[in-house]
């Protein structure tokens, strides 16, 4: 176990510091609660836009050029990203210029001056058109099947937002919105590599402390209590877009909890079961055995208080029929048939590998160590293998029963479809 110091600054702000002696570099992580789902109603993508607004200047380094030339002295350009519950600013550095490395990064968040809003809502427009086709309909699935599972909740907004949200957007709209939720409770500082922990305390404390009441506006951030948790929306569902493209992309998804939840960690191992290498389920009986794919994946995708398991995949249409045939059989086989102890324990093995190889990398350790405190709480490595060790097939078994039941089904086919395709897909999920 990596030492690990956490604190808290007196203004709020969490601190994670986490000494790796053998590395040659610093990771630097700035967490803040402010996601897609935080957006204002009828203001989606306004989180998004926010973190594309601190680029444009501050007081110390008053345009966007100035910004990156700030950060290319202390080591990589700093990065930044968008999710449905959290912006995330990062950045490696040279374990000699942490000093000035903070400095920057404190007066990056802090001291935001938002000039050339029109310029950046150009940007960001020309972005949400990766996500559309040439007759203005939505073909990115995750976006579609965020509709498709939770309605009208805030946890299903877009988090680049829609051309007619952000053409709204004014300089008015970015402050308040940063007001809100950039403020030092409302955040995690974190750092892992080459670093003493007493020393790098000292240096946030220097660089950070000063984030206060005055940075912050008044009021509490708006957080998850007051939005409800997500309630799906009961399946069967199907949307189909047709789209010019020689293959169709598909996802099915079957909503579930989330990663406050007991079944975290079994759900994230029934995904593995299905799809974890050449061996596991989907990929040995529908790539391997019956070529019917080049690509299928399934995964878990899990928020605070909702999650999905994800099975996606592109099939050309003269295959899809036989495809959905046997990928539902796949998903019948385990639903009632459950999970075997062999392959069970073949995925605890693998998941033993990939914990063991995590220890490696100090992306990992800032995922275990401070994203979790943003919503829930910090599992060590050890914690988490005995809950993996602790899982049985029986319960597996009962989950997937309960996970892939009929009503839990939703489907987004994207790509060349004609009538004829289309009735075939609506008539099988019908059956499902």
């Amino acid at each position: 176990m990596p030492q690990v110091r956490t604190d808290r600054l007196p203004n709020g702000l969490t601190t994670v510091l986490i000494e790796v002696p053998s590395s040659h570099q610093v990771l630097l992580s700035l967490l803040v609660r402010a996601g897609s789902r935080f957006d204002p109603p009828g203001q989606a993508g306004l989180s998004h836009f926010v973190e594309h607004a601190l680029f444009r200047g501050n007081a110390s380094h008053p345009d966007t050029q100035a910004v990156f030339e700030s950060f290319e002295r202390v080591g990589e350009i700093l990065g930044a990203q968008t999710g449905v519950e959290y912006t995330e600013f990062f950045q490696v550095v040279h374990p000699d210029l942490l000093s000035e490395a903070l400095a920057g990064l404190s007066g990056f968040a802090r001291t935001p001056i938002f000039p050339e809003i029109e310029k950046e809502k150009r940007i960001i427009l020309d972005e949400i058109l990766y996500d559309y086709n040439d007759r203005g309909q939505l073909v990115r699935l995750d976006a579609i099947m965020a509709e498709l599972l939770w309605g009208g909740h805030p946890i299903a907004q877009s988090v680049t937002g829609t051309r007619e949200t952000v053409a709204e957007f004014g300089r008015d709209d970015v402050q308040s919105h940063y007001a809100a939720h950039y403020r030092p409770a409302n955040a995690v500082l974190s750092m892992a590599g080459r670093l003493e922990a007493g020393a790098a305390q000292d240096l946030v404390s220097r660089t950070f402390g000063g984030w206060g009441e005055s940075d912050r506006g008044d009021g509490a951030a708006p957080g998850l209590d007051g939005q409800g948790a997500p309630r799906a929306v009961r399946g069967p569902k199907l949307r189909t877009v047709p789209d010019s493209d020689n293959q169709l992309r598909i996802q099915l998804s079957f909503p579930t909890s989330g990663y406050r939840s007991a079944d975290e960690i079994a759900l994230g191992m029934l995904a593995g079961i299905l799809d974890d290498g050449p061996n596991s389920r989907l990929q040995r009986t529908l790539r391997e055995e019956r070529a019917l794919v080049y690509y299928i994946g399934c995964s878990y995708t899990a928020y605070a208080d909702a999650g999905q398991v994800d099975i996606s995949t592109t099939v050309s249409p003269d295959r899809v029929e036989e495809l959905l045939e046997a990928l539902f059989e796949q998903l019948q086989i385990v639903r009632e048939g459950g999970v075997g102890g062999e392959e069970l324990e073949a995925a605890k093995r693998r998941y033993r590998f990939d914990l063991d190889f995590s220890r490696d990398s100090l992306d990992a350790a800032l995922d275990r160590y401070a994203w979790p405190l943003l919503y829930t709480d910090v599992r060590t490595e050890e914690a988490e293998w005995a809950a993996v060790s602790e899982l049985c097939a029986s319960r597996l078994s009962a989950l997937a029963a309960e996970l892939f039941a009929r009503e839990r089904l939703h489907m987004a086919v994207v790509g060349p479809l004609d009538s004829r395709l289309e009735a075939m897909i609506a008539r099988m999920v019908e059956r499902y």
